[in-house]
């Protein structure tokens, strides 16, 4: 019933999207550069460090304006805020809360409320006047109030952002202080602590797109990589379409904790991530393709376990008759990712306006991680009426398939868990966007009926 029901939503949103684009009088561009990263532009082997400032991005531009035409609440301060980028410094605040709640089946009828609140500095040291290729990125988090997930019965979060900067804790930390130094235009290095974030055009951000965790983050990852991570590697970009990543990350870590402690970090596990992401231009609609793999060698519990031989044993431990029992345990935990995202229309002169369509995919052993296998699939888009020209928005698909190493006691009370998504992100101003957003989910709980959540967002830019 719910794959028709997701077959359904497609084709809907896909019938949706081609009456716009006709009404719309446009045809599709041939050459566009949407997303494409700037930084990955330039390719030019024999560049020296004097030129080197031509292929960084070029300055973030801030819209001033009336209040129903800035692109944030306060506006370029009056200048100072381009003039700020001009010179390699941006700062951006913003604030999302969602009200979101079960319409049907689920555990309970409760509607919590949930907040956050982002604050980024970017530092680029060329513009700077300092030195070339050097890039800081400051972002603290502060959370607050109450989420829906442990409502619905489902494995995978309803709301993303409540997992942010630590799943359920009111706190305010600095997640990510992270420094690139771009040794030349093809090769850079990456340090400092990190949150693992996605580059899918449709499907990556829970403050203005999806808002369940199946279309923001892999899941398949999970046991790899943690939340938050002290990390260093290497970025390569050997030519203007491929984009290499290498990460050597710490297998433990929380946004709350700093990470930086010799005596601590990569002492209970190591993780090493490998990214290819590729950009292809089929019929002139720009595309990626994404090609990777984690591997840990962190100590984790085994899930084929005989769990009532264990609690057993640990009784008669308790009582003195017995050793303590033993768990078996395995450090060579991986996963496999593919996920892609392709322009398939573009309004004329605009291309970051338009649609698409994405998927995200990830395999595991099963072995540790009781996720096996994932996939989700979708349609998003942006601005397709010049009437509504920021609005987004998104339908998506999802299936978990659980691993079938999971004890036979936990197996009796789960299955796989699959889940349709449908979001509309209204901008009533630039800086301000309000978006309704349903679920319907096949919970993993057996004991569970199919969830509707229903959800309003509000996200503000400062």
């Amino acid at each position: 019933m719910m794959r028709t029901a997701a077959v359904f939503v497609a084709v809907a949103a896909i019938v949706l999207i081609g009456s716009a684009v006709w009404a719309e009088e446009t045809q599709p561009t041939a050459e566009t550069k949407a997303a494409a990263p700037a930084a990955a532009e330039p390719k030019n082997l024999n560049l020296d460090w004097r030129e080197f400032s031509k292929t960084t991005p070029p300055p973030k531009q801030y819209i001033g304006g009336d209040l129903w035409t800035r692109d944030t609440l306060t506006g370029d301060w009056g200048g100072l805020r381009n003039d700020l980028a001009s010179k390699g410094l941006t700062i951006d605040f913003g604030i999302t809360q969602t009200l979101q709640g079960n319409l049907g089946g689920g555990k309970t009828y409760r509607w919590p409320y949930q907040g956050s609140e982002d604050l980024i500095i970017n530092i680029d040291t060329g513009k700077m006047g300092l030195w070339p290729g050097g890039f800081l990125k400051i972002h603290a988090e502060n959370r607050w109030g109450n989420a829906a997930n442990p409502d619905t019965g489902a494995l995978l979060p309803v709301n993303t952002d409540s997992l942010y900067p630590v799943p359920g804790a009111d706190t305010t930390t600095l997640s990510e202080v992270t420094f690139a130094q771009f040794l030349s235009p093809q090769v850079g290095v990456i340090m400092g602590k990190m949150q693992p974030r996605e580059n899918n055009v449709f499907a990556h951000d829970e403050n203005s797109q999806f808002m369940n965790l199946a279309f923001v983050f892999n899941p398949a990852v999970a046991t790899t990589v943690p939340q938050d991570f002290l990390a260093a590697g290497v970025v390569a970009l050997p030519t203007d379409w491929l984009t290499i990543t290498t990460l050597v990350l710490d297998s433990e870590g929380t946004a709350n904790v700093s990470g930086f402690d010799p005596d601590t970090a990569f002492h209970r596990g190591t993780t090493v991530f490998n990214n290819w992401e590729f950009t292809v231009k089929p019929f002139g609609q720009v595309g990626h393709q994404r090609i990777g793999w984690t591997w840990s060698d962190k100590s984790r519990a085994q899930l084929d376990q005989n769990m009532r031989l264990l609690v057993r044993e640990a009784i008669l431990s308790k009582l003195g008759l017995g050793p303590r029992p033993v768990l078996q345990r395995s450090t060579n935990d991986w996963s496999v990712l593919y996920d892609f995202d392709q322009y398939v229309y573009t309004v004329k002169d605009h291309p970051d306006r338009g649609f698409g369509f994405f998927g995200r995919f990830g395999f595991t052993s099963g072995e540790v991680n009781p996720v096996q296998d994932f996939y989700s699939i979708g349609v998003g888009g942006k601005g397709l009426c010049s009437a509504r020209p920021n609005d987004s928005f998104g339908v998506g698909y999802y299936y978990l398939c659980l691993s079938d190493q999971l004890p036979r006691i936990i197996q009796r009370r789960v299955h796989d868990e699959e889940g349709v998504e449908l979001y509309y992100n209204i901008a009533v101003t630039p800086w301000l966007h309000v978006t309704p957003d349903i679920q319907v989910i096949d919970p993993v709980s057996k004991s569970v009926g199919i969830t509707t959540v229903f959800g309003i967002r509000v996200q503000m830019s400062f």
